[in-house]
Parts: C-alpha cells; sequence; structure tokens
C-alpha cells in the first residue's frame, strides 16, 4: 500500500465517520469477555473500577463491603466470572441481570437487601471509563501491566495533585530510567533522558497523537494532564518514528460521569499568582453529553533575573453517547505563554569549578533585557471517536489540528566559556516560527479465538502533516557581561540580511498490526508496522543562495514479546523492539542520510502480591541505536553515519500501599550508557567508550505519603520525597558534573474539620529542593552547566463542591 493510498483511506474513515458513527448497532452481550485490570484493593472500590470497566450498574450496602478486601483481576474474562472471582473469599454473592450487579450475602436477595449504593455504569448506556486504571496501559490498546513486554511507569492525576507538579520534569522526577534536564526560567523543547537515550518531542504523545514537530511552540501543562506513562525503549512498531528511549503519552482530563468543581489559587516563590479552575458535569439529565472546562492563569518571575514565567491555558472538551457503543470527544486547548531567550548556558568556571571570582549566582541573567524573549501561543482542535461494532469489535478514530505562533529572541554563546574569568560574550538571533500540524489516527480493535488461543488483534493507521516557516536574523551585542557584576544594556545591532528564510514540510504514513495472544497464563506479542515520510525544505539561505531539497525515508519496525502470568502474581516477561528516526542531511556525496535505528532486548518480572495494592517491578535491559551522524575524517566539514551508542541497565521500580492510610513509591536506576563508534574530525576527539552526556550512572528515588483519619491530624496529609542523582560528564567527559540529592515535602489539610462551614476547602504546602541544594547539568557546550531549580515553595487554597 503506498503513502498516498494510505492517506485518502484515513480521510475516508474521517469523512465517513459520522455515517458510521450514528448508527446503532448491538451492544456486546454481557457474556462478553473483557479486558480487565484490578489490583487487590478495598472491595468497595474494587466494585467501582468493576464497574467502569465492564459498564455495569453495581449496586451493594455500604456496610456489607466495609472492612473486605477484593482479589486481583487481570485479563480478559466475562463479567460473571470476574465478580465471582473478585468477592472470592469475601463470604458475598450476586445477581446478574439485565445489566445490573446486585451484591448481597448468599440469602439475601435484591428485593430484601438494605440501603444501596450505586457503582458503575451511569444510567445512559454503552459508556465507558474515559480513563483507565493506573493498573493497565492506555496506549492503542488498554492491555494490563503484567502483559506489557516492556517496562512502563505511570503517574496519575492524584501523584500529580499529591506532589503539586508544575512541569512535566517534575512529573517524571520519580520514575526509574527516566532522566529530566532541570532549565530554570523555561523549559522550551522537551529535554529528558529515558534508559539514556535523549528524547524529543517526537517521542511525546498527547492523547495517543504525536504532540508535533516544532519544539519551540510545544510546551505540556501539566494541570490539563489526567496522567502521564513512560512507555520505556524502542516503541516505533506502535507509534512510528521516535528515539530509542521510548515514548512519553500524555492522557488529557476528559468530562466525567459525576459533577467535578474545583478553584484553586496559588501563590508562592518569584512572586508567583495563579488561579486555576476544573470544572465538569453533565449537560442533559441523562448524561449522554458531558462537558470539562480546564482553565490556568499564572503571572510569575522565576529565580532568573529579567524572566518571567506567564501562562494562559485554556482546554474544553465535550463528550457525547451518540448510541449503544458510540462516544465522541470533542477536545480543544489554548496555551499562551511568555518566558526568556537567553540560553543560560553557564559556564564551567564559578560553578562545578573554581573561580577566582567566586560563585556564578543562580539568578544571573546571560541575555539582553528586553531584547532576549520568548513567547508562543499554540491553538489545538481535534476529537476522538469509538463505535462498538458488534461483538467485541470496536472502531477508533481520532484527529487534531494545531497552529503555533512563536517570537524568540534568542541570546547564544560560541561555547559558554568566560574571557579573563568574569566576561561572557554572547549573540543575538531573531528567529520568529509559525507551525501548522494535522495528525490522524483510525484504528480496529477486537479478540476471536483459534482453538485453545485468544487474540486481541489492532489494525490500523497514522498520517501526519507538518508545515512550519522560519526566519533567522543575527544580531550582534557589543559589549560582554560582567558575570559578577553584570551590566545590562548598550549597542547592539542587527544583520541586515537573513541568516535563512525557510519553509519544512513533513508528510508521513504509518500502517501497523498488533496481536496479543493469550493462552493460559501466556501473553505472546507481535507487531510490525511500516513508516513513509517526506521531508521537503525551500527557502533561501544566507546572501539570498536558493534550497530546493527532498527526502524519502521509509522503515519497517517491529515488536515481540512474552510475559507469563504466575498464580502467586509473578509476571516474568521479555522482549525485543526496533525503531527509526530520521535523520535530516546529506553526505560528502550528497547522498541524504538513512534513518538512525534502534533495538533493544529487555527482560524483566512484576510481582503483584495477592492482598496488597501493590506492584513491583524489575527489569534489565540493552538498546543500540546505529547510523548515527559523525564527522566524516576523508571529507573535513562533512558528516557520515558511522555513530553508535550502546545503554544497558537495571531498572527498580515499586508502588504500594503499606495499610490503609500510607503510600508509597521508590525506584532506582543503573545505567552504562556510552559512545561504542565514533569517527572524530582531523585534531578532534575521538569519543568512542566515553560515557553518555547527562546520563548518570547511579539514580534512585523514594516519595512516602501518610494521610491522617484519627486524633488531632485528622485531615491532615504529609509527604515526603528524595531524590538522588549520580555525577554526570559532557560529551568530552572532560568535565565531571557531581552529584546531588534533592528532598521535596508537601502539607495538606482538609479545613472542613474545622467546621461544616469550610466543607469544600484544602490548603496545600509544597516545598521543592527544600534545602535549596545547589545542583548542576551538563550544558549544550563542553564547557557550561545548566544551574538547577533552587527551592521553591508554594501554598494553595483549594474550593471543591
Amino acid at each position: 500500500m503506498t503513502p498516498r493510498l494510505a492517506g485518502f483511506l484515513l480521510g475516508g474513515l474521517a469523512l465517513g465517520w459520522p455515517v458510521l458513527g450514528c448508527s446503532v448497532l448491538a451492544a456486546q452481550p454481557a457474556a462478553q469477555d473483557r479486558p480487565l485490570a484490578i489490583p487487590a484493593l478495598p472491595l468497595g472500590e474494587a466494585l467501582t473500577r468493576f464497574g467502569q470497566q465492564t459498564g455495569l450498574q453495581i449496586l451493594y450496602s455500604p456496610d456489607l463491603v466495609s472492612g473486605r478486601r477484593s482479589r486481583a483481576l487481570a485479563g480478559r474474562m466475562a463479567p460473571a466470572a470476574a465478580l465471582a472471582e473478585l468477592l472470592n473469599g469475601t463470604g458475598l454473592s450476586f445477581d446478574l441481570r439485565d445489566g445490573m450487579a446486585t451484591i448481597g450475602r448468599p440469602q439475601e436477595t435484591a428485593d430484601v437487601l438494605p440501603p444501596l449504593t450505586v457503582e458503575g455504569r451511569p444510567l445512559h448506556s454503552g459508556r465507558t471509563a474515559s480513563v483507565a486504571s493506573p493498573d493497565q496501559s492506555i496506549g492503542r490498546t488498554e492491555t494490563p501491566v503484567e502483559d506489557l513486554p516492556q517496562g512502563l511507569s505511570i503517574v496519575t492525576r492524584a501523584d500529580l495533585d499529591r506532589r503539586d507538579v508544575q512541569d512535566i520534569n517534575s512529573a517524571l522526577a520519580y520514575s526509574a530510567g527516566v532522566r529530566p534536564i532541570d532549565y530554570p526560567g523555561g523549559q522550551g523543547a522537551i529535554d529528558v533522558y529515558v534508559r539514556g537515550f535523549r528524547q524529543t518531542s517526537e517521542s511525546v504523545l498527547i492523547d495517543g497523537l504525536r504532540s508535533g514537530y516544532n519544539p519551540y511552540g510545544l510546551e505540556y501543562e501539566p494541570f490539563g494532564v489526567e496522567r502521564v506513562e513512560v512507555l520505556k525503549g524502542p516503541a516505533s512498531a506502535i507509534y512510528g518514528a521516535m528515539p530509542p528511549g521510548g515514548a512519553i503519552a500524555l492522557t488529557s482530563k476528559r468530562p466525567t460521569d459525576q459533577p467535578l468543581h474545583r478553584l484553586q489559587l496559588q501563590g508562592g516563590s518569584h512572586d508567583r499568582r495563579q488561579v486555576t479552575a476544573d470544572l465538569s458535569d453533565r449537560i442533559d439529565a441523562g448524561g449522554s453529553l458531558r462537558y470539562r472546562l480546564t482553565a490556568l492563569s499564572r503571572r510569575s518571575g522565576t529565580q532568573v533575573d529579567h524572566t518571567p514565567d506567564d501562562r494562559l491555558y485554556v482546554a474544553p472538551a465535550l463528550s457525547w453517547s451518540a448510541g449503544e457503543g458510540t462516544e465522541i470527544t470533542l477536545l480543544a486547548s489554548l496555551l499562551d505563554f511568555r518566558k526568556m531567550g537567553a540560553e543560560q548556558s553557564f559556564p564551567v568556571s564559578g560553578t562545578v569549578l573554581d573561580n577566582p571570582y567566586g560563585r556564578l549566582d543562580p539568578s544571573l541573567f546571560l541575555g539582553y533585557p528586553g531584547v532576549s524573549s520568548y513567547r508562543s501561543r499554540t491553538l489545538s482542535a481535534g476529537y476522538e471517536a469509538r463505535h462498538a461494532l458488534s461483538g467485541d469489535w470496536t472502531l477508533r478514530h481520532s484527529l487534531r489540528h494545531s497552529r503555533s505562533r512563536v517570537g524568540y529572541r534568542w541570546s547564544w554563546s560560541d561555547s559558554g566559556a568566560l574571557e579573563a574569568n568574569r566576561y561572557y560574550r554572547f549573540g543575538l538571533q531573531d528567529r520568529p516560527k509559525t507551525s501548522s500540524t494535522l495528525l490522524a489516527d483510525a484504528n480496529l480493535q477486537g479478540g476471536v479465538t483459534t482453538g485453545p488461543l485468544r487474540h486481541s488483534l489492532l489494525a490500523g493507521v497514522d498520517h501526519a502533516r507538518y508545515r512550519v516557516h522560519e526566519t533567522r536574523r543575527n544580531g550582534t551585542v557589543a559589549d560582554p557581561i560582567d558575570v559578577f557584576a553584570p551590566v545590562y544594556g548598550g549597542p547592539y545591532a542587527w544583520d541586515a540580511a537573513l541568516l535563512n528564510d525557510l519553509t519544512d514540510r513533513i508528510r508521513q504514513t504509518g500502517l501497523y498490526l498488533q496481536d496479543e495472544i493469550a493462552a493460559g497464563g501466556w501473553r505472546l506479542t507481535l507487531g510490525g508496522r511500516m513508516d513513509w515520510s517526506r521531508t521537503d525544505v525551500r527557502g533561501l539561505l544566507s546572501d539570498s543562495v536558493p534550497v530546493e531539497t527532498t527526502q524519502f525515508d521509509r522503515a519497517f519496525t517491529k515488536r515481540i514479546g512474552l510475559a507469563y502470568r504466575f498464580d502467586n502474581g509473578l509476571a516474568p516477561y521479555a522482549g525485543y523492539a526496533t525503531s527509526f528516526q530520521p535523520t535530516s542531511g546529506s553526505d560528502a556525496q550528497g547522498r541524504p542520510f538513512s534513518p538512525s535505528r534502534g533495538a533493544q532486548i529487555e527482560t524483566g518480572l512484576r510481582y503483584r502480591p495477592e492482598g496488597v495494592d501493590a506492584l513491583f517491578t524489575a527489569s534489565l535491559f540493552r538498546a543500540v541505536q546505529r547510523n548515527l551522524t559523525t564527522a566524516d575524517p576523508d571529507h573535513p566539514g562533512y558528516l557520515t553515519q558511522t555513530g553508535e551508542t550502546r545503554s544497558r541497565g537495571v531498572e527498580l521500580e515499586a508502588r504500594t500501599a503499606v495499610g490503609e492510610t500510607t503510600d508509597l513509591t521508590a525506584a532506582y536506576t543503573l545505567t552504562d550508557a556510552r559512545v561504542t563508534r565514533d569517527t572524530p574530525a582531523p585534531g578532534g576527539t575521538d569519543k568512542t567508550g566515553h560515557r553518555v552526556a547527562s546520563v548518570p550512572r547511579h539514580a534512585a528515588s523514594l516519595w512516602l505519603r501518610q494521610r491522617f483519619e484519627d486524633g488531632p491530624a485528622d485531615g491532615l496529609t504529609a509527604g515526603i520525597g528524595v531524590r538522588y542523582v549520580g555525577a554526570t560528564d559532557n560529551a568530552a567527559n572532560s568535565v565531571r558534573v557531581p552529584a546531588y540529592t534533592l528532598v521535596d515535602v508537601s502539607l495538606g489539610y482538609e479545613l472542613d474539620r474545622l467546621g461544616p462551614s469550610l466543607d469544600g476547602v484544602g490548603l496545600t504546602l509544597t516545598a521543592t529542593n527544600l534545602f535549596d541544594r545547589r545542583y548542576f547539568s551538563p550544558g549544550f557546550y563542553e564547557d557550561s552547566v545548566f544551574v538547577g531549580n533552587r527551592r521553591a515553595v508554594l501554598a494553595t487554597l483549594s474550593y471543591r463542591w
């Protein structure tokens, strides 16, 4: 199938969807097997999740389930069999008829039960949970964690709220195998390492679609996110082109079945002032129409002088249950932010190395106030549609269109090095950029049985179109900054001629197929994907030199994995997966570069103990990325594709409830990431054998949360976290950046304990880097570092009704 034909098929699905979506097909019978993932929980909570995942209405007496715990459920099974397993050992039975399950003691019937609590499906039929449980992935398929042949870390909305997360780096800070690079004053393009490989905006997904291709127009507002997943290791067989470290998947907030009204006021360090609203409810009495509105407005400074952190975020959403088994959700967002335009590449002298004049102040601004600036405005709109066909088949389609306008006046340095140990010289570059992105995906999912084998099949096509126009103009600043006594201002001038004026267009199409096969306790995953992409560059270089290039790429990637579930909760797994990533440019002979290739082999063990709300994971991996560009020693000034990087390591992760009121999250990572093949330029350094820049050998984290329910502390919640990041190196391994340990704390109190007039009011106090530890990360240049985030204290007053 050609990319053009695949694009027409995808467009046909999009145009034909409204007709298909409005037809009402037979609902799935109650006896049909469903994918379920419910850990061992207090019985009331387990029944709630069971109702959400099966679409059944659950009736029970609160007194009846109090003090009882359920067994864990995972896999595909009929609702009746699943509910029997869920209640096994509780002394309770159930009656299931007409889409309703009534829980009682064996001698009781629905006619004589005491007052009941209703959980599960809302009155309008055909509804499914908008967000899967934290014990299963919500990627292309809702697969229980134990069945995945790759590492996976999940950060839920509850996790984000408990730590009062303010950016994506903080969201990922307690996940094994993930190394965020802190960038105070403005993150801009995402900079995260997963399993030793640097991830880009291409590896970030929003609601199952690629976030986009313009890294400077992309920011991710955590307040609008319901959960974050990190699928570790190559994910190209599922999502297409991306680095071999894996995929970072964000799920937006969706309309809820129950009313949700929450307002927050926040203030704190750096004169921060923020207000947020999160509102959701039914529009009609039956609940077939539901809305959600998420909004945030912030005015704030940062730890860096002359650097704002202002933001406006508005995200409306509307869900419509158009008929039995048909659900359509419209999603839109506006993100407008203003930050600084300085590169902030601090010199190593005065930070990790001694300087005769002392230490550099972390608040130092390495730009030109009033000129260096960064402003971005992004509008996006799209939809997700899902229609249940006959039997166990579901058709899904999603689409998102976005436009970004970026005003970026960049202050940059050649190397970050100081002149005479105290003078920092920098230049300017004005690089406004506008972009437009269209992303779409359509897939068919269902189950079939062949003898003893149960197949969960996925087949789909996705398509992306991207256009960006950017101009660049250099500028010169006459005087350097005295970093120990900065005085800003002085003459500067812009070049008369543009450095470039270019328009890039990318078209990408992918066909993918996956089969998850279950037989007893065995789970076999087989997947493959074929991608085609075309990149066109048109425009002018400096001195009005025209440029016109076209590059075609195609790649096949695959995934195979095997897992086995033991009855005692152990689930060993092993997997192999490949990835690809297009590489722009050409070699000395003018031949376009081929995509870089990644491959990983992984084995691991997951353990979910019976009767405990916990999941423990251990994984061992080895990944290689080939076809990386390096200097061409035979043709100075050109590149060749002979580079190779290898990463191997161990990851340990635990999420567990300790009793009824304590939660624990812990992670440890050992990573050995090295350059295994390099060809230096004449007179350059051969990096073969060097450690990969910014990747520590050891990293660990722990978050402990305690909720108090009795005595004077009733209503109080306390959390403490510790993060350790080992020593790292620059690319040349000539500068060692020291290890560091950071402490975060959180205190929350429900003010309704003070009186009924304060019902729904809560107060939260958080502090990150509590002891204000100075720490650094390797910067853009060999002689530069990024300064870490200083202590930040935030107070949040919330009202929920």
